[in-house]
């Protein structure tokens, strides 16, 4: 255990979650699965009675993910079965004889009851919710389909997920110091942006993030800007990766997209002729000069923009590609982050702005300039990478570690 989880350790001992270095029965995980209705599906409060939520988020995961540390160490000492790739897909009706080693590995990690069924071969009903659980609390479609993605998942041996969970741990400790009553968090892997305020999450949305070539920075910033119907200043690296090979693949490109060359990154810089430009030259030596899109519904950047400083330039948006929120795995990006409801977000920290309401900001969309509103009420963002949490049900989460930070930590 390190510095930080020590200290972090004292606190929660002091605080009374953790008692004597034991997890305080309150926090009450003893099965660690997700139901039907879990945050996969945006719920994300609960009625719970029986689940205690400590003040501190980052507390509340700390102290749950270690009392889930012992149901992984407890299936390190008594391995769980493979799932076999010899059929290509598990499903409901089937029987089959590695329906029993499904079985067995989903009553490992408690998603199955212990049952007079555990030696049955037929995937019946119950199997089918596991299933489901299971691939809720791992970032799937809960389709109660045993295809590659759910058995790649269900074969990860407890050993790595005994290190996953101590990594996140770790994460979390460091994370304490840094959220307070309100913010918004932006967890990578999850790929999916939450507002919380006081513990509770008041509003949640799909995100779409870097992907692992260009990844999304962590970052700890406030948002103090929004810009409707925004230019995209393209930035070097997709102007040279992206963009200059179209141009050469289709030389009508710049005019089909509404993006203009310019000789640098200001509102009223001068154009270039793209016709005047030696596009070939540009790929091999590097492009010199700077490429704009104009606003509009067809602008990569969508109709709005959330600012907050960063030395990436990174920065959350709306986007056009809406069915790309429909992917389980999302990230596509260059390292900005993609709101899938960006116009919610807009109304919630609008929402202490003086003369702003809906009308105001129909009427900034349909006039098409753009237009830079300060938020009366900045609001602290936090970017970061977390592949084990604890949802608000109490569901033990896992998610890919899509830029290999679990390993390298």
């Amino acid at each position: 255990m390190n510095k930080l989880s020590r200290l972090f350790m004292q606190q929660l001992v002091l605080s009374g979650l953790i008692i004597s270095g034991t997890p305080c029965p309150a926090i009450q995980l003893p099965v660690i699965v997700a139901s039907q209705n879990n945050s996969y599906s945006n719920n994300y409060h609960t009625n719970n009675d029986n689940y205690s939520m400590p003040s501190s988020v980052a507390t509340r995961n700390y102290a749950a993910l270690q009392q889930a540390l012992a149901v992984y160490e407890n299936a390190a000492a008594h391995p769980w079965p493979t799932i076999s790739s010899k059929v290509r897909l598990l499903k409901p009706g089937m029987k089959n004889i590695y329906v029993m080693a499904l079985r067995s590995r989903l009553e490992a990690t408690g998603e199955l009851k212990n049952s007079d069924n555990m030696g049955l071969d037929v995937y019946d009903d119950t199997l089918e919710n596991a299933v489901m659980a299971f691939q809720a609390c791992h970032g799937l479609n809960p389709d109660g389909i045993v295809g590659n993605d759910t058995r790649t998942e269900l074969n990860i041996p407890p050993q790595q997920r005994i290190k996953q969970i101590q990594v996140n741990m770790a994460r979390w400790a460091k994370l304490s110091g840094e959220l307070g009553d309100h913010y918004i968090m932006v967890n990578v892997p999850a790929y999916r942006l939450d507002l919380v305020e006081n513990g509770n999450t008041v509003l949640s949305m799909r995100a779409i993030v870097g992907k692992p070539t260009r990844p999304t920075p962590e970052i700890s910033s406030t948002v103090t800007r929004i810009i409707f119907n925004p230019y995209w200043n393209v930035p070097k690296l997709i102007a040279q990766k992206d963009i200059v090979p179209k141009i050469l693949n289709d030389p009508g490109y710049l005019d089909e997209m509404h993006i203009k060359v310019i000789n640098r990154e200001e509102d009223n810089a001068p154009e270039i002729n793209p016709e005047e430009i030696d596009w070939q030259t540009a790929s091999e030596e590097g492009f010199k000069y700077h490429f704009r899109q104009d606003p509009g519904e067809n602008n990569a950047l969508g109709l709005v923009k959330f600012e907050f400083q960063n030395s990436h330039d990174v920065y959350m948006h709306d986007t056009p590609a809406k069915d790309l929120f429909d992917a389980d795995k999302r990230a596509f990006s260059s390292g900005c982050i993609r709101l899938e409801r960006p116009f919610d977000l807009v109304t919630y920290l609008m929402q202490e702005n003086i003369n702003w309401s809906d009308e105001r900001m129909q009427d900034i969309l349909e006039e098409g300039k753009t237009s830079y509103i300060k938020i009366a009420r900045p609001m602290p963002v936090i970017i970061t990478y977390l592949t084990a949490w604890v949802d608000d049900d109490g569901n033990l989460q896992f998610r890919d570690d899509i830029y290999g930070l679990d390993q390298n930590s």
